[in-house]
């Protein structure tokens, strides 16, 4: 079917524009009802009885929930000893979650309260771990590292879904993490996570197996960020991509995450002012309004402020607001550059 057969394209922006609320306000329901049936809430085992309850509050949860996983340090040291340094691991797990695997759309995270690592970065790094899709919401009752935050996601989703995850990828998983949050320190978050998610995926994707490919591609896609990285760093991310490419992933099972993650990215650094190159935009836009329309209402169930007043938040659905100014953005670019039909063939795609 095709929506815009009887309309002229000038007309294409206001059709953009009114589809993409349309898409995002009835498709949320569908994710709601979803996330109600098969949720799991993992719960840091150092949290008091007063923070175990405003988790619960903010979970929406009762504690006699039998769906509840308590997780403790000596679970989180299993990925992460060799990986982070003591001081990053700790003696007490705080991080919380709730996660609810869904059958499409890719991984889609929220957190409030983690403060090291970003909803970007835990999105890309599940794919990583070998999960496919689920909403995911990751908190603690004040703001903590997170560090530790993939294993109980990770055990959280092994119950929901019934599916083991491998312990070689969920270890590779937890590299990247710290990794990734690591480069952040001197590069910052947003730009980290799009190096780290945009490699992986060229790595992936291409079944990249040279170390002087995979080098060259740390480089290029860091050059696409506006970063100079270091002979270091460069070093250590083709050493955790060579890693990458020997678990033999598939890419048509992670491009939802990868690209959602990489258009989350690079729509906060360009609302900072930043300027970096989006090749692919149409993939990416296509990844990132499907997994917007899946998760904003889900994700708007979580009222932060049951946290705290000043919950740092952060989550790879940008919002409604967002992904119509993105759509508007996207039909005034393909306007001028003759990739109108390409538009309207995406816009189609979710009729078809």
């Amino acid at each position: 079917m095709n929506i815009f057969k009887n309309n002229s394209k000038k007309s294409i922006k206001r059709k953009v524009l009114s589809l993409v609320a349309t898409l995002a306000m009835t498709a949320g329901f569908a994710g709601q009802a979803l996330a109600d049936s098969g949720e799991v809430v993992t719960l840091g085992a150092n949290l008091n009885a007063s923070q175990k309850q405003d988790i619960l509050n903010y979970f929406g949860v009762d504690e006699a929930n039998s769906n509840i996983i308590y997780v403790n340090n000596q679970q989180e040291r299993k990925y992460l000893g060799g990986i982070a340094p003591e001081a990053q691991i700790g003696r007490v797990t705080m991080s919380s979650s709730y996660v609810v695997p869904t059958t499409s759309g890719g991984i889609n995270v929220k957190t409030s309260n983690i403060t090291w690592v970003t909803s970007s970065m835990i999105a890309s790094t599940l794919a990583t771990a070998g999960v496919e899709n689920a909403n995911v919401v990751a908190a603690a009752p004040f703001p903590v590292s997170g560090t530790g935050a993939l294993t109980g996601i990770t055990m959280a989703f092994e119950k929901s879904s019934g599916e083991k995850l491998t312990e070689e990828k969920k270890k590779l998983a937890n590299k990247e993490l710290i990794t990734t949050g690591n480069l952040a320190e001197s590069v910052g978050k947003d730009k980290a996570a799009g190096i780290i998610n945009d490699t992986k995926k060229e790595v992936i994707k291409k079944d990249m197996d040279s170390e002087k490919e995979i080098k060259d591609t740390v480089k290029k896609v860091a050059d696409n960020y506006n970063v100079t990285l270091n002979t270091g760093d460069i070093n250590i991310i083709t050493n955790l991509m060579k890693d990458v490419g020997n678990q033999n992933y598939n890419y048509n099972d992670m491009k939802d995450t990868l690209n959602n993650v990489s258009a989350n990215v690079k729509n906060n650094l360009s609302k900072a002012g930043e300027k970096i190159e989006s090749s692919g935009i149409i993939d990416k836009a296509s990844s990132w309004l499907k997994n917007n329309k899946d998760a904003s209402n889900f994700f708007n169930k979580f009222d932060d402020s049951k946290l705290s007043k000043n919950a740092v938040v952060s989550t790879t659905s940008t919002g409604l607001e967002e992904a119509k100014k993105a759509a508007g953005d996207l039909a005034d670019k393909a306007q001028k550059s003759g990739l109108l039909d390409r538009i309207i063939e995406f816009i189609n795609s979710f009729f078809n």
